[in-house]
């Protein structure tokens, strides 16, 4: 049987953009056997994969406030990172539990990268909250995650698009959804923060430029008006329609390519 696979890229605050697209191509009918993300790809595709509905996510951010994910190191100076990423975890662990990635119910992946050697690392079996934890340690930002001998950051530091890993996994047909290529110009720069998710941005938009294989079909997600580092209810649920929007706007293509390869 042939297998479909979607690709969720990360971007921050942006990224919550992937629980509507998901939420369309449920609706929709559109098989989706495996997903590969980075960053908030891989928050949003771990947290479906192993079975958490589209709807509890949303009713899970209804109430979503910065001061669920932030907890400050106040040894920062010493330590590496802002925050410690604890109540992320614990965010995390409430959602999924002790689920383990060969578990899921969905074929997934989460890339992180590796400090120590420059080179990427792709989470396909374990914790499922230790991978997405890796996956989105933003560098400076959190604190890196220890992992069998590795010291592990975000995945967009090598990798924002995991195309490629999604075809190693079997896949024949490959959605792939960027929210991050479209350079986004800061709003401000007063902070050491504002400076490192920037940087990122000007990073990421360029490697996912360069990219050769996009998927069968890739999907350019843009959303005016939201921004990335903004953490709000209101923010997220506007993320979220962006998400739907396009989704909605590619499911023809999606649908009669699925039809040609006779996956419909």
């Amino acid at each position: 049987m042939k297998k479909v696979a979607l690709v969720l890229s990360g971007g921050a605050a942006l990224g919550f953009a992937h629980i509507g697209v998901i939420k369309v191509l449920k609706q929709n009918n559109i098989p989706i056997d495996i997903i590969t993300g980075t960053s908030m790809g891989s928050l949003v595709g771990g947290v479906y994969a192993a079975g958490i509905s589209v709807e509890e996510m949303e009713n899970i951010l209804e109430n979503f406030q910065r001061k669920h994910i932030i907890d400050f190191n106040p040894f920062v100076l010493t330590d590496t990172g802002l925050l410690y990423g604890k109540k992320v975890t614990n965010l995390l662990k409430k959602m999924v539990g002790e689920t383990k990635i060969e578990d899921c119910k969905i074929k997934y992946a989460a890339v992180a990268a590796d400090l120590y050697t420059g080179n990427k690392y792709v989470f396909k079996k374990g914790d499922l909250v230790t991978a997405i934890r890796a996956s989105i340690s933003v560098p400076v930002v959190f604190k890196p995650v220890k992992y069998e001998h590795m010291c592990l950051i975000d995945g967009g530091a090598c990798d924002n698009l995991p195309v490629e890993d999604a075809r190693k996994m079997g896949a024949d047909f490959v959605i792939a959804i960027d929210v991050c290529s479209e350079y986004q110009k800061p709003t401000k720069i007063k902070n050491p923060v504002d400076v490192i998710v920037s940087s990122a941005n000007v990073l990421i938009s360029n490697f996912v430029k360069k990219q050769v294989d996009k998927g069968d079909v890739y999907i350019k997600l843009k959303q005016p008006g939201v921004s990335m580092d903004k953490f709000s209810s209101e923010e997220v649920k506007k993320s979220v329609k962006y998400g739907e929007k396009y989704a909605k706007k590619f499911l023809p293509k999606i649908k009669d390519l699925l039809k040609q390869k006779e996956i419909l």
